[in-house]
């Protein structure tokens, strides 16, 4: 009988603490950046097997506007491969927005057509954010004119 006594007044004080904390706000709002910019030295390393051109470690900067402030983006092109034949390809990629000193750092992954001079497009997601960044998450789409360097993003940013 004390056993249940005891562990029915925990579990009370537990659901007590629960309800009294305060609750932290998370909001939601539109995401975009518009980012003008170019290679900004060679890959790492790059080969070909048959078709297939692989590219390692290709730097990528640019001015960056959108959301968060006017700053600077930078991209680093884990891997890239493209068929050669067809212009098809897919990108892995790591990024950070630099405004002042806040950043926030992400990934992103998506295909490539009509070749390195072509389109990319597909998803990016950023977790790792310091200063006014800190706490903040974004989530979307992009499109890369892979010949002029134009990169448009668009999504949702989530502040915890």
């Amino acid at each position: 009988m004390k056993k249940m006594i005891l562990m029915s007044t925990v579990a009370l004080l537990a659901l007590t603490i629960i309800i009294i904390s305060p609750v932290k706000a998370i909001t939601k709002e539109p995401y975009w950046d518009h980012v003008e910019g170019s290679i900004t030295g060679y890959p790492a390393k790059a080969w070909q097997a048959g078709p297939i051109m692989h590219i390692e470690g290709l730097p990528f900067v640019g001015s960056c506007i959108g959301t968060l402030g006017t700053g600077t983006m930078e991209v680093f092109f884990e891997h890239i491969t493209l068929n050669t034949e067809t212009g098809e390809g897919t990108s892995l990629a790591t990024w950070t927005i630099i405004v002042g000193e806040n950043t926030l750092s992400g990934t992103a992954n998506g295909r490539i057509t009509g070749g390195l001079a072509g389109i990319g497009e597909g998803y990016f997601r950023g977790t790792d954010g310091t200063g006014e960044f800190e706490g903040m998450q974004k989530w979307g789409t992009y499109t890369m004119n892979l010949a002029t360097g134009v990169l448009d993003c668009e999504g949702v940013i989530i502040y915890h």
